[in-house]
């Protein structure tokens, strides 16, 4: 059975509890990325596992799109701080197709978590780049850090949007 994962493992909650929506699998079977939703905070949590490809990264985004329409979350965290590789080729789909489509759908901040000890290439960085010139994006190093900046970013837009 599948279980839902906490972004932060110790100390209180400070969040909802997550229900895992969706699980993406490569052809021989190992996880490559974990959906889990926030319902109270609107948020689509992503933990990539695994080396990963830029045809991985598509993959996994194409798999993100029928949950993006279906729920509108407004903020996305990426979790890749369990993931290696070079996703950078993925850039123009990411930017032309699936960014979008999630801006269509609600989705306006974008908090991305990388392993502190591993560098970002210039090609991967490119994904990021495109990402954080449509919608609001913040790289971190820390998950609870990155889940109080978007959970601010989240509290602040329901306000304007319930005014």
């Amino acid at each position: 059975m599948l279980q839902p994962l906490s972004p932060q493992q110790r100390g209180p909650r400070a969040h909802s509890t997550a229900e895992l929506v969706h699980r993406v699998t490569d052809s021989s079977g190992a996880i490559v990325a974990d959906f889990n939703y926030f319902a109270a905070e609107r948020v689509l949590y992503v933990c990539w596992h695994g080396h990963l490809t830029g045809e991985l990264v598509i993959r996994v985004a194409e798999a993100s799109l029928p949950w993006i329409e279906q729920l509108h979350p407004l903020g996305l965290v990426n979790d890749k701080r369990g993931s290696t590789g070079e996703w950078g080729d993925s850039v123009d789909w990411i930017q032309f197709e699936w960014l979008p489509r999630a801006k269509q759908n609600g989705m306006f901040a974008f908090a991305y978590v990388i392993d502190p000890a591993t560098t970002m290439s210039f090609e991967n960085a490119g994904v990021a780049n495109a990402i954080g010139e449509e919608i609001e994006l913040r790289m971190f190093y820390s998950l609870p850090t990155a889940w109080r900046w978007l959970r601010q970013r989240t509290q602040r837009m329901e306000k304007t949007s319930a005014a």
